[in-house]
């Protein structure tokens, strides 16, 4: 494995798959070494990404997913540890909602992370951009969940 994996979603609704190895959420610009080219030794396979440019960064477990997996839309039933209880739901501006948990939401800052809720979801941790979110609940805070 070559640093961590990600699928990258653009504002324009691009999407580019690969690894980074220098991403860093106080840092305006990170680098992606493409999936579908990918050759360790090949500088030219490099993109930068500004965060300028994104809607999120989804940190994956693979690259394929499960096309079939349905998402949960509901809180209930749902035990996963994650580093945080808080409930949160997104809504993007391109109407896709979100379901998970977060340690410390704040509109005022241009980035968050979300941790799913469901661990057969193909996600690890979401990197969402304040500029492309159209909405969020916060839930009231479970202890026992």
């Amino acid at each position: 494995m070559f640093g961590k994996k990600v699928v990258v979603r653009f504002k324009d609704g691009k999407i580019l798959k690969g690894w980074t190895v220098d991403f860093s959420p106080t840092k305006e610009v990170f680098h992606l070494y493409k999936h579908e080219e990918f050759r360790e030794q090949e500088k030219r396979n490099v993109v930068e990404i500004k965060l300028s440019s994104l809607k999120a960064v989804f940190f994956v477990k693979s690259f394929k997913g499960n096309k079939d997996h349905k998402k949960v839309k509901t809180f209930e039933g749902q035990h996963k540890v994650s580093p945080s209880q808080r409930k949160i739901i997104v809504t993007c501006k391109d109407g896709e909602k979100i379901y998970g948990t977060t340690l410390g939401y704040n509109s005022n800052r241009k980035v968050f992370f979300i941790y799913p809720i469901e661990p057969e979801d193909n996600n690890e941790s979401i990197f969402i951009i304040q500029e492309t979110v159209k909405s969020v609940e916060l839930l009231e805070f479970d202890k026992n969940n």
